[in-house]
């Protein structure tokens, strides 16, 4: 897989633990392990997609089906939205499962530019840390599925 024009070993993974399943969307893979490590210490089954590849669109996108989100209690978007590619990404996820409890990192920047696209997400300043998105999936996940609101 090739990312931004460098290979990529980020796949989306099954659900190998027990626990609230939780969907990071990071092209950076370093972030994404500690981000992983941060969730999964803290009892969340984690799952990992780069995003949408140069010159790709995500498969929400393009009427197709990802396992990965359909199968998340929730979703951490760390694409940013700087590129129309991440833009369009999150807003497929949004139309495709409107439900879906959705934790966004955005810079200032880009909450100030496309409030509507984030109009219902819980936004964090970008880049969190693992222990703000811990407390925000716990609060915004149902009790049932492993939230403590």
């Amino acid at each position: 897989m090739r990312l931004g024009g460098r290979k990529s070993t980020l796949n989306p993974q099954p659900w190998p633990w027990a626990g609230p399943r939780v969907l990071i969307e990071q092209p950076d893979e370093s972030r994404a392990s500690s981000l992983v490590a941060g969730l999964r210490s803290a009892g969340f089954a984690v799952a990992i997609c780069p995003g949408p590849l140069a010159g790709e669109r995500c498969p929400l996108a393009s009427e197709q089906d990802c396992v990965a989100a359909y199968g998340a209690d929730a979703v951490i978007s760390g694409l940013g939205l700087k590129s129309a590619a991440a833009r369009e990404a999150l807003a497929a996820l949004r139309a495709r499962l409107p439900r879906m409890p959705l934790v966004v990192e955005a810079e200032p920047a880009e909450v100030a530019r496309w409030p509507e696209l984030l109009q219902g997400c819980e936004v964090v300043p970008a880049p969190a840390e693992p222990h703000q998105l811990v407390e925000r999936l716990r609060a915004i996940l149902p009790r049932e599925v492993g939230g403590h609101a």
